[in-house]
């Protein structure tokens, strides 16, 4: 019998942590974005809204709005605040955006290292809707120490 990677304790392991934080994700990330989607288009309500959310979804390092091209529309909320620098990035070719799964809401990504941090990360993507249209995604980046 040949074991392959999908078959060793560790994966299995690690898809089962995956699958508890994606759990423990889908309601704040889509309350949250439900709240964005509200005042998408006033970046600084849409900025409050991110930042008082920053307690509400557990683990979160970072929380940000793009708009459906991967821009980014919104400062990044943090716990100690926000960062204005990022409004205006362009996120698109990020491992988090690539490949979207059209049919999810909301999707984790794959483990990847991050620019600002340069630490292992993950990233939850949640569509954010306004009127039943697709307007963008709520960004919601992870640090795996934590």
């Amino acid at each position: 019998m040949t074991i392959t990677d999908n078959d060793t304790p560790l994966r299995q392991r690690i898809q089962r942590q995956r699958a508890t934080l994606h759990n423990m994700l889908v309601d704040p990330m889509r309350r949250v974005a439900r709240r964005c989607a509200t005042v998408w288009d006033d970046r600084a309500a849409l900025d409050h809204v991110l930042a008082e959310s920053i307690p509400k979804v557990p683990y979160v390092t970072y929380l940000y709005a793009l708009d459906n091209a991967g821009k980014q529309i919104s400062s990044n909320a943090f716990a100690a605040g926000l960062i204005p620098d990022d409004f205006g990035r362009d996120r698109s070719a990020r491992p988090y955006l690539m490949d979207l799964p059209q049919d999810r809401h909301m999707t984790l990504s794959e483990a990847y290292i991050s620019l600002r941090a340069a630490r292992p990360s993950v990233t939850a993507v949640q569509k954010v809707f306004r009127h039943g249209e697709h307007n963008g995604y709520l960004g919601a980046d992870f640090d795996l120490r934590d």
